[in-house]
């Protein structure tokens, strides 16, 4: 331990006495502390530039230990009947430098005073003694050595603050895992006091939370069990002395399948799911053909990182329709069908392209409605009286519904033709007879002249429920329009 000091008389480590060819505006060389905590260095000298009864002091010290060292600088003048002190005190943080410039006031006449600086660190003390006040010169070699001393003494500061940061090293978490299932979540953390981890889902909502120890580990998580699969990211936080750090790794919970209790293998199941375009356009409609025996349920359209984007019931007759959503660019997506029956639970899930639409022009330019003038028998030549896929069996157009693309007769009969009103045109249009399954019986394409369409007549099926669907063009996608029919024998 070193000694304590009174400041009359500070003990100093004096530079050796200077050569007569050595110029006195060389600095002479720092002192270093060296401590079981770190190293304290300081540097004490008289700088250039003074001015009338005035003389200029820096003081340099790097505090490279994690406790605050404190500073006094003070001169001592002599006179007759006292001794005189000016001090000065500085609080240098742990693990910083500073650099200070003090003034210190020169007698009229007699020996200038002796300028100290103690450096009180908790178990040791270091003095430096400034010595005489000289007048140094103003040259460009002075300012850069006074500049270079100081950008060195920040720099041990700034490279000691930086290995003291915490920093969350790695973070290992599976990709997916199936929901209420546990699984783990490797970590580790450098130069941190201490840890913690949150799990949060889409939205922000926190779902989960704990401390973790310093260095290396690894923690359990189980996720909430979802009927359709949801995304949540796990954050892993780093404490230090001066900051935290935080990592992320995004986990997605697959959806949670429960089997009904006493009940059979496979009694609940969705099959034949199938999409009538497996590429769409946002804004568009997606329609989903499936069947099951489930009574309850629900389709939803999900994006890659579990967010429901679009959700429909389920429909006791096998057909459902989502709208899709405008995206910013063309997306992956996925159509999934949750079916339900009591506690039992079945599901199955196709996946689907959502092309980038701009909504400013959905429904709008040559897309718009085209209004189709009326037939006038007898006018201009046959060709023109009649629609282009006339028929002889079509003795007159079904009466008109509504505002809807095409009129049909709801109830049809085998063996005889089904004839379609072409009421608004669009371009592209298409009208075919589908059957339960979502498959196309028969279909026929609409040109802009023809007033109606006709399906051939329907032979070798069994009396049933159909849909005529009228399939346009609608700005960058596809619209459709359904009118359900019964057929029936003669």
């Amino acid at each position: 331990m070193i000694e304590r000091v009174e400041p009359k008389a500070p003990l100093s480590l004096r530079p050796p006495a200077l050569p007569a060819r050595v110029s006195p505006e060389a600095p002479p060389a720092g002192s270093v502390m060296e401590l079981p905590l770190g190293e304290i260095a300081g540097d004490f000298h008289a700088m250039a530039g003074g001015r009338g009864r005035h003389a200029s002091y820096e003081l340099l010290v790097s505090n490279d230990t994690p406790l605050p060292v404190a500073t006094f600088a003070y001169s001592t003048a002599q006179s007759k009947n006292r001794n005189q002190m000016t001090w000065n005190a500085i609080l240098v943080p742990p693990y910083s430098a500073i650099a200070v410039e003090i003034d210190v006031m020169l007698p009229r006449r007699g020996r200038p005073p002796r300028v100290v600086a103690e450096l009180h660190a908790e178990d040791a003390k270091l003095t430096l003694d400034a010595g005489p006040p000289y007048q140094f010169s103003r040259g460009i070699a002075r300012r850069a050595t006074l500049l270079l001393s100081a950008i060195l003494l920040f720099a041990v500061g700034g490279v000691s603050l930086a290995k003291t940061q915490a920093h969350v090293i790695a973070l290992a978490a599976p990709e997916t895992v199936r929901g209420g299932t546990p699984f783990t979540v490797a970590y580790a953390l450098g130069d941190a006091t201490g840890g913690e981890y949150t799990v949060e889902t889409a939205d922000g909502l926190e779902v989960g939370r704990g401390k973790l120890g310093t260095g290396s580990g690894a923690f359990a998580l189980s996720l909430p069990a979802k009927p359709v699969s949801s995304g949540y990211d796990v954050r892993v936080f780093a404490h230090g002395r001066f900051a935290t750090d935080v990592r992320a790794a995004h986990v997605v919970a697959l959806a949670a399948t429960a089997a009904a209790p006493n009940a059979a293998p496979h009694s609940l199941s969705v099959k034949g799911l199938t999409l009538q375009n497996e590429t769409v356009h946002g804004g568009d409609g997606i329609v989903v053909d499936y069947r099951t025996s489930a009574t309850s349920g629900y389709v939803r359209l999900i994006d890659e990182i579990g967010t429901v984007r679009a959700e429909a019931l389920l429909s006791p007759h096998g057909r459902s329709m989502l709208q899709a959503p405008y995206v910013d660019t063309d997306q992956d997506l996925r159509v999934v069908v949750d079916a339900q029956a009591g506690t039992a639970r079945a599901e199955a899930e196709v996946p689907i392209r959502i092309l980038h639409a701009d909504p400013a022009l959905i429904g709008t330019g040559a897309g718009g409605a085209v209004p189709v003038p009326a037939i006038v028998p007898g006018a201009g030549s046959a060709a023109a009286a009649a629609p282009v896929n006339a028929n002889p069996a079509a003795a007159s157009l079904p009466a008109a519904d509504g505002d809807g693309i095409i009129a049909v007769a709801p109830v049809q009969h085998i063996g005889q033709p089904i004839v379609v009103r072409v009421q608004h045109y669009q371009p592209g249009l298409r009208v075919v007879v589908m059957g339960d399954s979502g498959e196309e019986i028969e279909g026929v394409d609409v040109g802009p002249g023809d007033a109606s369409a006709i399906l051939p007549a329907l032979s070798g099926i069994q009396p049933h429920r159909l849909a005529v669907v009228a399939t346009y063009a609608k700005g960058f996608g596809q619209d459709t329009f359904i009118r359900p029919i019964s057929l029936r024998s003669p």
